[in-house]
């Protein structure tokens, strides 16, 4: 059976929503069980051979997975994709962005925060989306867009 577009475009956001979903839930209860998560603590290092060792460790694997994957270009659509600088570099500031998740996240539930965040994404990323694609929005986007932050507002006041 051959997909259409229209199928596996909706097939990939139902994925992603539904992945997003259960990575928040696991989110949540992974930050529950480790308590309040603060920047301090996120950079918290005892620095001990041990450390170090395994500091090093990490960054040679990283270069070795980034080297690796880079020279798959030739050879795999996906490596070439992924190893793309640019769209390397967005993962790895989704990534850290998700990473930062945890602090707000253990500070409030995560309906309240998957609210409050979706509703700033949405906001910040139609103004990049606007300055930097010049992408245009109809009266009832921008409409849109004002009750979003207005939502963020109303979830704020209850934090």
């Amino acid at each position: 059976m051959i997909l259409r577009d229209d199928s596996i475009f909706w097939i990939s956001i139902i994925a992603i929503a539904v992945l997003g979903t259960i990575g928040g839930v696991l989110f949540k209860h992974g930050t529950d069980n480790l308590g309040g998560v603060t920047f301090n603590r996120l950079i918290e290092l005892r620095l001990t051979a041990p450390s170090i060792v395994s500091i090093g460790l990490v960054i040679l694997g990283f270069i070795l997975f980034f080297v690796g994957g880079y020279t798959l270009r030739d050879f795999s659509f996906a490596a070439t994709y992924l190893f793309s600088p640019i769209i390397f570099s967005a993962l790895v500031l989704l990534a850290t962005s998700r990473f930062l998740v945890g602090i707000p996240l253990s500070m409030i539930g995560l309906g309240r925060f998957t609210a409050i965040a979706t509703a700033l994404g949405v906001a910040t990323t139609a103004i990049a989306s606007a300055l930097i694609f010049r992408e245009q929005f109809s009266i009832r986007a921008l409409i849109g867009l004002g009750l979003a932050i207005g939502a963020v507002a109303l979830l704020v006041e209850e934090f």
